[in-house]
């Protein structure tokens, strides 16, 4: 049975056509999401004092919300790339934190034992979300 001209553009046209409604996140997309939100909202806030006391921080600050913005973007896109980047940057982020509260960095001595301040509590409870959100994803995705 020969299909006419007309019936094949139809097929053709149906299986190219964009789906009517976006397929949804799943919750721990959205929560990862939030996580590395609240990740660039607290590190945009300290940004330009970190610039002025440690210009080499600041410039991580930079990168790391960077790397957020695109781990954001690929978590979206359900990119299993994008929660290891997720991952990798927010555990990055909490041993540069533990670092610069215990033995210091480099020009950078001013928070050796601060550990009680606010937002820091907030980086690092956004931070140890996204690594448990991220381990999380990865173990669910992987493939026997």
């Amino acid at each position: 049975m020969n299909k006419t001209s007309s019936t094949l553009v139809a097929e053709r046209t149906r299986q190219l056509a964009p789906p009517s409604r976006p397929a949804s996140l799943a919750l721990i997309d959205i929560a990862g999401i939030a996580g590395l939100g609240a990740i660039i909202a607290i590190h945009t806030s300290e940004l330009s004092s970190k610039v002025e006391e440690t210009a080499y921080l600041g410039l991580g600050y930079v990168a790391l919300i960077a790397a957020s913005i695109v781990a954001i973007v690929m978590v979206a896109q359900r990119d299993i790339r994008g929660w290891v980047l997720a991952g990798l940057t927010a555990a990055a982020t909490l041993v540069g934190f533990t670092l610069t509260r215990t033995t210091g960095l480099p020009d950078a001595n001013g928070d050796i034992g601060n550990w009680g301040e606010t937002i820091a509590v907030w980086s690092l409870l956004a931070e140890a979300a996204v690594v448990a959100l991220s381990v999380f994803a990865i173990r669910r995705n992987r493939r026997p």
